[in-house]
């Protein structure tokens, strides 16, 4: 029995791994399409236009722009990332023999 319930503690251990891996991969992908991401945008050099409260046609459909749709994919992909390095840290404090450090 006590061999039993170590080889469905080592079979865990061989998941967290496999799992750790997948979420290092996937981080790594994220991180350089948030780096590709970021070099998109344009260039915010429009300081002036807040003072000046006009509306116009781009300002009314900004979110539907590259522009926004560039920010969105930005801040999404930000927010995997965070949630992604949550859960690998949280699958660090398991160790071998599948306990808690």
């Amino acid at each position: 029995m006590l061999f039993n319930l170590f080889s469905i503690a080592q079979e865990a251990a061989n998941v967290l791994h496999v799992l750790r891996t997948v979420l290092l991969i996937t981080e790594a992908v994220l991180a350089i399409a948030l780096i590709v991401t970021i070099f998109f945008q344009p260039a915010n050099t429009t300081g002036v236009s807040a003072i000046d409260n006009t509306e116009t046609y781009y300002t009314r459909h900004k979110k539907r722009s590259t522009e926004g749709i560039m920010k969105t994919a930005t801040t999404v992909i930000a927010i995997i990332m965070a949630v992604i390095a949550v859960v690998f840290f949280i699958t660090l404090c398991f160790d071998r023999s599948g306990g808690i450090l």
